[in-house]
């Protein structure tokens, strides 16, 4: 899903927003309020998922059986694969009337019967087998895709599935090329005017014979400033999805500051920005979110990844405009540890666990104890979630960089419970933090005053 050239590119930035009482320059020292401002509710929680590999051809280590344990006892939503569109077959069962059902890829199906986790069905890949096929540019192959798309739908539906128009057309509706930038000239097969076209037709066939299905159009790859992203919107490709979803990767960057979740988060509230600006209102999906471990090119220990997906579960947990979140992806899938593509599991190759998949499982549970949330970054760095839970007030705080840490002050010697994800607890009312993020319960649902002060 992804490729490993994803590589040193310009991230897209907008100014993050102060929402603090005061600053004390000199000590770089902030202040802010709790319990003061309502908390913004939404309609309902993100769908946190992973992303795993049980639908296209090759080995990668997965067993269904402990794929589906993971999902059960991480508490995850949904599960992310392919449904690649020349493996595909259908055929009714015996005595079970007229409807088609999805049979291959076996592998596939047959891990799904045994979880209850939400499929993201990723509806793409050439197919060799009909005309126009590899990729399907011409009337020809958009209507080949098209059935495709309709027929899987139909056969897969008691699954209650989400699906999802290719993926990554911009980075591998043809391979071997210069990474593309921009929108791209119709005469490239990457171009957004010929993902636009397929998308169009896949949709409303999909729609013609499941009105009800939600249907993600995009599955973008690394698109430096959203150019091939808002030229989709300009073209209508989405009318009729029931979301954009998009990649984002930055464990290559040139500069290490910028592979983490603090700019990540950037990348997608740009892209939120965009469509504000454009008059869409269009739902966020980020099906593809993670940092690959290795121990050469572009290296990131697993305490960093672990924190980063932990950063970035939680800012979308707080984000009422964040519908989705997967995570890339469930286990290594090779066992090279100076692979990019081999290494970006929550477990190893084997599935032992590395600390991501603490951290994810930590995550989750935060959020799905939590009642509505607002988050703050009460000065560049530093964010701050503010909830409640059934047993009261509660914040989850972190900085956002390896080398950076911040203290909170309680007001009048208030001591609070406090722990970092996969972490022992304590109890003060000075709470030291750092990229790991700490959740505390605070005594009191009365407003107050926090002191935070940033060491740089």
């Amino acid at each position: 899903m992804v490729r490993a050239a994803k590589i040193g590119l310009a991230v897209a930035f907008i100014a993050a927003g102060l929402l603090f009482s005061k600053i004390y320059a000199a000590n770089q020292t902030t202040s802010f309020w709790v319990g003061k401002q309502p908390l913004p509710e939404r309609a309902e929680r993100p769908i946190i998922g992973l992303g795993v590999h049980f639908g296209i051809g090759g080995e990668y280590g997965y067993s269904p059986q402990k794929s589906a344990q993971v999902l059960r006892s991480d508490a995850l939503d949904s599960v992310r694969d392919d449904l690649a569109w020349s493996l595909f077959q259908a055929a009714p069962l015996p005595g079970g009337g007229s409807t088609p059902v999805a049979r291959e890829p076996a592998k596939l199906f047959s891990f799904l019967d045994q979880t209850q986790a939400r499929p993201l069905l990723i509806l793409g890949h050439p197919n060799p087998l009909v005309p126009d096929g590899q990729p399907p540019l011409t009337d020809v192959g958009r209507k080949s895709f098209a059935d495709f798309a309709a027929k899987a739908v139909v056969a897969t539906a008691k699954r209650n599935p989400i699906y999802e128009i290719w993926n990554e057309w911009n980075m591998n509706a043809v391979l071997g090329r210069p990474f593309l930038v921009g929108e791209g000239d119709p005469s490239d097969p990457r171009a957004a005017a010929n993902y636009s076209a397929l998308a169009k037709e896949a949709v409303a066939r999909i729609r013609s014979v499941a009105p009800q299905a939600q249907v993600l159009v995009g599955a973008v790859g690394m698109d430096p400033d959203w150019k091939w992203t808002m030229a989709l919107v300009r073209s209508g490709a989405l009318e009729g999805a029931s979301g954009l979803s998009v990649h984002i990767y930055n464990h290559c960057e040139r500069e290490v500051s910028n592979r983490t979740a603090e700019a990540a988060i950037r990348q997608v509230s740009s892209l939120r920005k965009s469509l504000d600006a454009a008059g869409s209102n269009l739902p966020v999906y980020v099906t593809e979110v993670g940092w690959p471990t290795t121990s050469k090119m572009c290296p990131i220990s697993t305490q960093t990844a672990a924190n980063n997906i932990a950063q970035f579960l939680l800012w979308t947990a707080a984000t009422p405009w964040m519908k989705g979140a997967w995570v890339y992806q469930m286990k290594d899938q090779g066992q090279d540890p100076a692979a990019l593509e081999d290494n970006f599991g929550l477990y190893d190759y084997a599935y032992a666990p590395k600390p991501a998949a603490c951290a994810t499982r930590e995550a989750i549970r935060v959020i799905k104890a939590a009642g509505p949330m607002r988050l703050e970054q009460p000065s560049p760095g530093l964010f701050v979630i503010e909830t409640t839970t059934s047993a009261g007030k509660q914040l989850i705080a972190w900085t956002a960089q390896d080398n950076s840490s911040a203290t909170l002050e309680l007001p009048g010697g208030t001591e609070a419970e406090f722990a970092p994800l996969c972490q022992q607890g304590a109890k003060s009312n000075t709470i030291r933090l750092g990229p790991t993020p700490v959740v505390i319960n605070l005594p009191t649902t009365a407003p107050f005053e926090v002191k935070a002060t940033l060491d740089r």
